[in-house]
């Protein structure tokens, strides 16, 4: 198995390069710009930077890209490649163009090519410093009262100033979940009076609108397969499927040539709405993915004050399940190691719903879903939690553990449950000035 994938790296990494080789010699015999060159040639640029190009013959429609060339350490495959790489235009103007350096690549060798139509131009050179971004998971919140978004750290208090991240552009910004490797959180935000999934770039604390039709989002949909998709609205208006984080830049580059993570609608057909709910019912938590595949999702509804419908979605229609009373109804989700096999470590993954109430209602009840059809709510709860659930959260580097924010009394806490233990740890964080509104675990 290990020369096999070896060999495919191999091919990958080789046909990248050779593809690279042929754009540089193609470029040298095109002149699309002339007395060209870029003012920082040669020079070691941190990832932000501003890089100007100039020139003489520049047109409206042309664009920058980027062949990044970087040393992997590895005897096998001593050079990584990634390109051609779209440049983000800072300026545009007859005599050249200004674009800023990207985020997330480790020190690299950076080639920069004017591209028209289907010309590219070798324009000069330069080195970009290291910009990979954090690879080990950490717990931010959401604070709606102060509109931030806060790491809190292993020892259960808000990181410095450095660690917290202002949103008060987008003060609605809630239902938020992590994409892997992004560095930065996914989430819904009203643009126009639509409600639209954006992305909170940590590298550079700006906002990417990540669905852009003009129609509005459902819920955001997360879970194992290190994605973030979301239900949004066609011109008939049925939802389908789509993954937005499809084009978000993602730091990790342990192989010499790679892509991110999916593209394009990953399930199903458009559906409706089932009859009596509306858009505007959900979305007040993302939904997850079921059943260690894409084919089951579930999602919550808010029918009424105190009242919540799960949904069940399946490939092309919505399932609405028995209404439950409750301040609040959350799907969650966590993985498990399953006993180890010749190939290694295999994981499971299990989900489910919280049926959260405040401590005078009995607290917090924690069921899982095994089998679509059973009324997972007629069953004993595998967990109780004596305080309201406000959110859920899973870290991917501990599977058998999921990460609960709770309020009981005043008093807001944030701990883990251990599933092979069978119960809830010693609290993280515990605070009764607390404004916290949502966690997510991210990197």
């Amino acid at each position: 198995m290990k020369s096999i994938l070896s060999s495919i790296l191999l091919t990958l990494s080789l046909c990248g390069l050779f593809s690279a080789c042929g754009n540089d010699d193609d470029s040298s015999q095109i002149q699309l710009v002339t007395d060209y060159g870029v003012t920082e040639a040669g020079q070691t640029l941190r990832p932000g930077d501003i890089v100007h190009i100039y020139g003489n013959g520049f047109q409206a429609n042309d664009c920058v890209e980027y062949d990044f060339r970087w040393d992997t350490g590895e005897q096998m495959f001593p050079e990584g490649f990634r390109g051609p790489v779209a440049a983000e235009i800072a300026e545009s103007r007859p005599d050249g163009i200004d674009v800023r350096m990207p985020y997330r690549m480790p020190p690299s060798r950076v080639d920069i090519f004017l591209r028209r139509e289907g010309d590219r131009m070798l324009m000069g050179k330069i080195l970009l410093s290291d910009g990979q971004t954090p690879k080990d998971f950490r717990l931010y919140a959401l604070d709606s009262q102060r509109h931030t978004i806060d790491r809190i750290g292993a020892d259960g208090t808000a990181n410095a100033s450095a660690n917290v991240w202002d949103i008060s552009t987008r003060p609605d910004f809630h239902s938020i979940a992590n994409c892997v490797y992004t560095y930065g959180l996914c989430g819904l935000s009203k643009a126009h009076g639509i409600q639209q999934p954006f992305f909170l770039d940590f590298c550079t604390g700006e906002w990417r609108p990540l669905y852009t039709t003009g129609y509005g989002t459902l819920a955001l949909v997360t879970g194992k397969h290190s994605m973030v998709s979301a239900f949004v609205r066609n011109q008939k208006g049925s939802y389908y499927l789509d993954n937005i984080s499809a084009d978000l830049e993602q730091s990790n580059y342990a192989v010499p040539t790679r892509m991110n993570v999916g593209s394009g609608s990953v399930m199903g057909s458009a559906s409706p709405l089932p009859e009596g709910l509306s858009a505007e019912q959900f979305g007040d938590y993302p939904g997850v993915f079921a059943q260690d595949q894409r084919l089951l999702i579930l999602l919550s509804a808010k029918i009424g004050e105190g009242k919540w419908a799960p949904v069940l979605y399946s490939p092309s229609r919505f399932h609405v399940q028995e209404t439950v009373e409750a301040d609040a109804l959350i799907p969650f989700y966590f993985s498990v190691r399953l006993p180890a096999t010749e190939s290694g470590d295999t994981f499971a993954t299990k989900v489910g719903y919280v049926v959260s109430d405040s401590a005078d209602k009995g607290g917090s009840r924690f069921y899982l879903l095994d089998v679509p059809q059973s009324e997972w709510w007629t069953q004993e709860p595998f967990a109780v939690l004596r305080g309201k659930v406000i959110s859920v959260s899973h870290n991917f580097e501990r599977p058998g553990t999921f990460t609960v924010l709770s309020e009981k009394d005043g008093t807001y806490t944030v701990a883990d449950y251990d599933w092979n233990q069978g119960e809830w740890q010693a609290p993280v964080h515990t605070a009764t000035d607390m404004t916290y509104s949502a966690i997510a675990w991210g990197n």
